[in-house]
């Protein structure tokens, strides 16, 4: 196998896992990276030390109009596109007394707007003559990272709910535009994992225990990046429009979180 990959945020946790699980089965993979050049290398090597070629590019989607040249770019430098794993994105808290307008532009720029206008140009690299080209002659794969919040409130963090909800949408949406053309779209949901954006290592996924999850624990990003590996590959090829939570079943234990809360943010 010798399919392109591009993974959006692909310099640290969730990201950096899919990149190398997508080197692992065959892909060369282009990453983006927001904040930290050597994090983004620090995965390159990685990912180059299962033989596959890596493409680094700077892409800030707090200006999301930026997203289409980097993704050309990515696509050129890769030789073409099969796979689009849009990983990229940002959390806030607060609630609904606190928001303002700038932070709520901000964080819909990067999890919405931006992630919608890099899914669309990716869609012209795979396609020929773009849109109203011809059928992919190869399968197509569309991963969007999304969140639990996909499906579940968290007032907690109001903004960041309303984002992943709307990229719920935007994946159904795809999937009905898109398949027909061989080329599938799907959303996976983590749970609470082992990342950055929630202060932890990978290491401390087995070491974190939470008792509103039923699993007992957090998820390690290679849980994540085994399915978006099973989802960008043949055999799921009867699979689109579909949300994958990998959460350790919290969506299941929902009401209990909601009692928890209750207790623990609610209490007077």
């Amino acid at each position: 196998m010798n399919r392109k990959a591009i993974i959006t945020g692909g310099s640290t946790g969730i990201g950096r896992a899919t990149a190398v699980a997508l080197a692992q089965s065959g892909h060369d993979v282009a990453i983006t990276y927001a904040h930290s050049e050597e994090d983004a290398q620090r995965t390159a090597k990685m990912v180059q030390a299962t033989g596959r070629s890596c493409v680094i590019k700077h892409l800030d989607l707090t200006h999301p109009e930026t997203a289409n040249p980097v993704v050309d770019e990515m696509a050129d430098e890769l030789g073409g596109l099969d796979v689009f794993v849009n990983n990229a994105g940002m959390m806030v808290n607060q609630t609904m007394p606190d928001l303002d307008v700038a932070t709520a532009q901000r964080i819909f720029n990067v999890n919405t707007i931006g992630a919608t206008l890099a899914i669309q140009r990716a869609v012209h690299h795979m396609l020929p003559g773009g849109l109203d080209g011809a059928p992919k002659r190869t399968p197509g794969r569309i991963i969007v990272v999304t969140s639990v919040h996909e499906a579940i409130a968290s007032p907690v963090d109001t903004l960041y709910t309303m984002t992943k909800h709307a990229l719920g949408g935007l994946v159904k949406c795809l999937a009905l535009d898109l398949t027909p053309l061989n080329i599938t779209v799907n959303s996976v949901a983590p749970g609470e994992i082992a990342t950055p954006m929630n202060d932890m290592d990978a290491d401390e996924a087995n070491s974190s225990p939470r008792e509103a999850i039923p699993v007992r624990r957090v998820g390690h990003p290679d849980e994540v990046a085994a399915v978006i590996n099973f989802l960008a590959g043949e055999q799921a090829g009867f699979i689109t429009g579909a949300r994958w939570p990998i959460d350790g079943g919290f969506e299941a234990a929902a009401p209990l979180a909601a009692t928890a809360f209750r207790e623990d943010y609610l209490a007077p």
